[in-house]
């Protein structure tokens, strides 16, 4: 994969839609939106969501609406000032459902990337309903950050951890990935996660059976250290710094969770589908990034493969999606 066609994967002239409210979360939110426009080279765009009135019995107060307007104007205005920003971003108060008008901001901007906290206006669960809906929109990029946290301290992307499967779904989150670390001098950290396999029976297992199943797994490890090998010999052979981590675990949320527990890293990166789009295909991303969400301590950057449906005539699994157009 080449430098340019890493570079495609953010279209000149698209922008970093950064989703703020009135909290102090927000100035999180925008130290990572802004750091990714700047490592991307694109707009930045700072949206507020004015969201519905609660329910009276009456017609809404227009004296509370115009102070609720108030107070997200000036929000935004506020957050634009900040001396720490590295570019001027623009401003953009919409009124309505949260999700559904960061949905239809995003679609009408043609966002290149998405920035909102895990709680983005709501924090009475570890992953609020409007990021649910912006997830399940299933288009483009979406980079959630874990709250609450209300340091304005730039972040330093060193350690990038890409999840990767052996298909060519979870690769096409290799394109973003390498970008950043282009811009941002990080180490990849490409790893896979190695499952045993079920022996589902009603009967005790003789010990052939243990056998053939450690058999199995020390072959699926062989497969998957030179599978990651592969790839990253590609990546370093373009002057990045990769490290790759074969892990062995019980799934992989938790194999993911025992790497981000043993080594320190700044941000995740993998694609809402991995091998399992395979066999379920009506959902907008996988049982992973549900998991890493709500439970990643880092922020999580989703990409969505574009032409799914090229990628899988022209690619199948375990192939590179370089080979195809993945990314419009």
């Amino acid at each position: 994969m080449t430098p340019e066609a890493a570079s495609e994967a953010f279209t000149p002239g698209r922008s970093v839609l950064a989703c703020v409210d009135t909290s102090l979360d927000s100035t999180r939110v925008l130290v990572h939106a802004d750091a990714m426009a700047r490592a991307f080279r694109i707009p930045l765009t700072l949206l507020g969501v004015i969201g519905p009135a609660p329910e009276t019995n009456g017609l809404p107060d227009p004296v509370d609406w115009a102070i609720r307007r108030h107070e997200a104007r000036s929000t935004l205005e506020r957050l634009a000032a900040s001396t720490w920003l590295t570019t001027v971003p623009d401003l953009a108060l919409l009124e309505g459902v949260p999700g559904d008008e960061i949905c239809r901001a995003a679609r009408l901007q043609k966002a290149a990337l998405v920035v909102m906290g895990t709680h983005c206006l709501c924090r009475h669960s570890s992953l609020s309903a409007n990021v649910r809906k912006v997830l399940e929109r299933g288009e483009g990029r979406v980079l959630l950050v874990p709250l609450p946290d209300s340091s304005n301290e730039a972040p330093n992307y060193q350690s990038i951890l890409v999840p990767l499967d052996g298909s060519c779904w979870s690769e096409s989150a290799l394109p973003t990935a390498q970008r950043l670390a282009q811009a941002t001098g990080a180490e990849l950290v490409l790893v896979h996660v190695t499952t045993p396999p079920d022996l589902t029976s009603a009967l005790l297992f003789e010990p052939e059976d243990i056998d053939l199943r450690q058999r199995f797994v020390k072959r699926d490890q062989c497969i998957a250290r030179d599978y990651l090998q592969r790839l990253g010999d590609e990546l370093i052979d373009q002057g990045l710094k990769v490290r790759t981590l074969a892990l062995l675990g019980v799934d992989a949320r938790s194999g993911l969770d025992d790497a981000m527990r043993d080594d320190a890293f700044d941000l995740v990166v993998l694609s809402a589908w991995g091998h399992g789009r395979t066999h379920i295909s009506d959902l907008p991303y996988g049982n992973v990034v549900a998991y890493l969400a709500g439970h990643s301590p880092v922020p999580v950057l989703v990409t969505w493969p574009a032409h799914l449906q090229q990628i899988t005539s022209d690619v199948g699994p375990g192939s590179s999606p370089s080979a195809g157009p993945a990314f419009e």
